[in-house]
C-alpha cells in the first residue's frame, strides 16, 4: 500500500516524504475541484523535480466537469502534464479520457467519479480501457471495499482519511445568499471557515464556493486507524486529504498511519489514535450503508 497526500505547498513535500508519503496529489483550480491549494504550472514543475529526486510519485487532480468551452484548455493542460511526465492523472469526466487517449497517456489515468465505483465490475471495465486505476466510492462499507479488492482487475485507491464531499452544485450559492441579503460577498468566496446548519439537524457542515460552484462536506472527517491493517492487504493507494486542515496535520496523520503499518501488533495504538481524533472524526460509511443505499 502507498500513502498519497494533498500537500499545501511545494516546500512541505520533503517533510511529508520523510514522514512516509509515497504519492503527492496536486492540482490547479482551473482544472480541479476541492483542492487544498491551487498550484501554478511553475509550482507543479518545481514539485515534480523535488518528488522525482525523492523517488516518490506525482499525481495531478483533473476532476472538473468538462464543458465544450473547456476542451481546448484541458487539452493544453494535459499536454503540459504529458511533457512533465507525471505518474497519475485523477479524472471524473469521460471527455478527459478521450483526450488522454488521443495523446496516448490513458495509462496514467485514475478514474474517480466520487460515488459511482461501487462494484468489482467497474475495475474489469476500466482495465479493458487500459487506464492506471480507479478510486472506490467514498460511501461504501469496508465489507464492500474488501470484496471489490479481492476481485479487482486494476489498481485500487480509496480516500481513507479526511473530509468527504457530499454535495456539489455549479450554482454560486454562497454568493447568491449574500446578494439576497444585500451584503458584500467577496470575502466569503473560497473561505474555508464557513459552516451550514440544517434546522432539523444539530450538525455544522463545512461549505465553500470556488470557481466551479458550491461544495458541502460531512461534518466529521473520516479516519481509518483501526482499519488500515485490513486495507493494506488489498488497497493499492490510501489517500489522506488535508482539506480544511494544514501541513502540520498532514505530517502528523501520515506519521500515525506509517507507524501503524510498521508495527507487529497495532490494535491498541490504533484505538488510541481513534480516541484522540473522535471529537471531529469518525469511521464514515465503513460500517454503515449510506441512507441512499436502503433498497
Amino acid at each position: 500500500m502507498k500513502i498519497a497526500v494533498t500537500p499545501f505547498s511545494v516546500s512541505s513535500i520533503e517533510r511529508l516524504a520523510k514522514e512516509g508519503s509515497d504519492i503527492f496529489i496536486l492540482g490547479n483550480d482551473k482544472y480541479a475541484n476541492r483542492l487544498v491549494y491551487s498550484f501554478s504550472t511553475m509550482e507543479i514543475t518545481d514539485a515534480k523535480n523535488i518528488i522525482s529526486t525523492l523517488g516518490k510519485e506525482l499525481y495531478i487532480n483533473l476532476n472538473i466537469m468538462v464543458h465544450n468551452s473547456d476542451l481546448i484548455d484541458v487539452e493544453k493542460f494535459l499536454n503540459f502534464i504529458k511533457e512533465l511526465g507525471v505518474d497519475g492523472i485523477i479524472f471524473g469526466d469521460l471527455g478527459i479520457y478521450m483526450i488522454a487517449k488521443r495523446l496516448e497517456i490513458e495509462t496514467k489515468l485514475i478514474y474517480n467519479p466520487e460515488t459511482l465505483n461501487t462494484n468489482y465490475y467497474d475495475t474489469h471495465f476500466w482495465n479493458k480501457k487500459g487506464i492506471k486505476g480507479l478510486t472506490i466510492s467514498k460511501e461504501i462499507t469496508l465489507e464492500d471495499i474488501n470484496e471489490i479488492c479481492l476481485k479487482k482487475k486494476t489498481e485500487i485507491s480509496i480516500i481513507g482519511h479526511g473530509h468527504l464531499n457530499m454535495f456539489h452544485s455549479r450554482r454560486p450559492l454562497i454568493e447568491n445568499f449574500f446578494k439576497y441579503t444585500k451584503e458584500e460577498y467577496e470575502k466569503f468566496i473560497n473561505n474555508r471557515n464557513l459552516r451550514i446548519v440544517e434546522e432539523i439537524r444539530n450538525e455544522a457542515y463545512p461549505i465553500f464556493q470556488d470557481l466551479h460552484g458550491t461544495h458541502i462536506f460531512r461534518e466529521k472527517a473520516l479516519e481509518s486507524y483501526q482499519e488500515i491493517r485490513l486495507l493494506r492487504d488489498c488497497v493499492d493507494v490510501f489517500i489522506i486529504d488535508g482539506i480544511f486542515k494544514d501541513t502540520n496535520y498532514l505530517i502528523e496523520t501520515v506519521g500515525n498511519y506509517k507507524a501503524l503499518l510498521h508495527m507487529k501488533e497495532s490494535n491498541d495504538k490504533a484505538k488510541i489514535f481513534s480516541k484522540l481524533y473522535e471529537r471531529d472524526h469518525d469511521s464514515g460509511f465503513l460500517y454503515k450503508k449510506t441512507v441512499y443505499d436502503k433498497y
